[in-house]
């Protein structure tokens, strides 16, 4: 890829990364994220050997001989209630501190959205700080909710002694996965979290490969996450878990094949057990509203700590996501009993779903991904005036924009 503009009477190259470029790539990091290689120095070290930084998608900015802009898209699926949409993850978008404030960043970000165009991701997303999201608003992207699981479980006051009640000789299985395990608990995450739960960024072999290895990522814990298993001849339900604080273990995905919910949660009872014969005193689960074997675990009567937070969407092909969540809007329409006639302020195009009493509503295309994507945004795009109603007010609104529980997977980070 080989896309040419003139900024500032300078021509900016952007183009996929290239072995040779590693070492400018790192600068660039290390000044514009210095925390993290503070506190994962190694993940930096060996940065070109993780698979989220291969150069198929990787994006850099060169200027007269000198690559000086960095961005990161991680192909998946973004999931709406179910329906998991073709999305890219963006993410370590950097600039040379020398070239910064001269668009050339701006410019390299325009560059990744046609590239998303033509791999044919609907939507994209990205995390970032307060400080930096005026940068991405003027590209378009839109805020949207997702939950910060955590349900606290103090261990001491737990009844852990009780088998379940089929299937105890999991018990027994129970083991710390290897990297020979790698192809098992890809399978077992596809069938559990892609489409249902998380973002399934880019979950390859290899990805699994090197967090079996314990090879640290660059934004994460300096300690990374350990592995779990179950099953009599082959894992069957994992376990990710975290150990940060001296007193406090955490729980940050948990995961089976279809019929093994029993197995796995024998696993979690001895994950949990170990930890308070250790010493531990309180679990964290990370673990959303809408996690499939989440009602397993209402007898431990956890404390819900759950939070929220900020992501922000971009939609980068109006008519495939339109397309791909249509079905959602009309199940939802229907059940409201309104028809939506939704008028795009980008273009002025009208999409019209539904029957019975109209509904009207003007936005742009990427608010009304954010307020698919959970109805929490619901009232800050009311105040701010990012979606309007006209015939039909807004009574319907939470009928069909509700609060879906999204979230997203503690290791789909960069």
């Amino acid at each position: 890829m080989y896309e040419t503009a003139t900024l500032n009477g300078c021509a900016v190259t952007c183009r996929n990364l290239q072995p040779a470029d590693r070492a400018n790539v790192k600068q660039m990091i290390t000044e514009a994220f210095p925390q993290a290689v503070e506190t994962n120095p190694k993940a930096l070290d060996i940065l070109e050997q993780e698979p989220w930084y291969d150069p198929a998608h990787v994006l850099v900015a060169e200027v007269e001989g000198r690559v000086v802009s960095h961005v990161g898209i991680r192909a998946g699926l973004l999931c709406f209630s179910g329906i998991g949409v073709p999305a890219g993850l963006v993410g370590t978008v950097c600039t040379a501190t020398a070239v910064r404030g001269q668009g050339v960043g701006s410019v390299l970000m325009r560059a990744s959205f046609e590239h998303m165009q033509r791999d044919r991701l609907a939507v994209s997303c990205l995390h970032t700080s307060p400080e930096r999201f005026g940068f991405y608003r003027r590209l378009g992207y839109r805020k949207a909710i997702i939950e910060t699981p955590r349900l606290i479980l103090p261990l001491a006051n737990l009844d852990l002694d009780v088998a379940c009640p089929q299937h105890t000789q999991a018990r027994a299985a129970v083991r710390s996965a290897t990297a020979a395990d790698a192809q098992a608990l890809h399978r077992i995450y596809a069938a559990q979290y892609v489409g249902q739960v998380s973002g399934s960024w880019s979950r390859t072999v290899p990805f699994w490969e090197r967090r079996l290895q314990h090879r640290p990522k660059l934004f994460f814990p300096p300690q990374p996450m350990t592995f779990r298993v179950t099953g009599s001849d082959g894992p069957v339900a994992y376990v990710a878990v975290l150990e940060a604080a001296p007193d406090t273990g955490t729980v940050g995905e948990w995961a089976c094949l279809p019929g093994a919910e029993e197995e796995a949660l024998q696993l979690l009872y001895s994950t949990l057990r170990q930890w308070r014969d250790r010493g531990l005193a309180t679990a964290q689960l990370a673990l959303s509203t809408c996690h499939p074997m989440r009602p397993l675990i209402e007898p431990l009567l956890a404390q819900d700590q759950t939070g929220h937070t900020e992501i922000w969407v971009r939609v980068q092909n109006h008519n495939l996501y339109i397309e791909t969540i249509r079905p959602l809007l009309e199940r939802r329409s229907r059940a409201a009993g309104r028809r939506l006639e939704i008028t795009f302020r980008e273009h002025g195009r009208t999409l019209t779903i539904g029957r019975g009493e109209t509904l009207q509503l003007e936005t742009h295309a990427s608010d009304l991904c954010s307020l698919i994507y959970n109805g929490r945004r619901l009232p800050g795009l009311l105040e701010e005036g990012g979606i309007a109603t006209g015939t039909g007010g807004d009574a319907a609104l939470p009928l069909i924009f509700p609060d879906t529980g999204a979230s997203r997977c503690a290791q789909d980070v960069y």
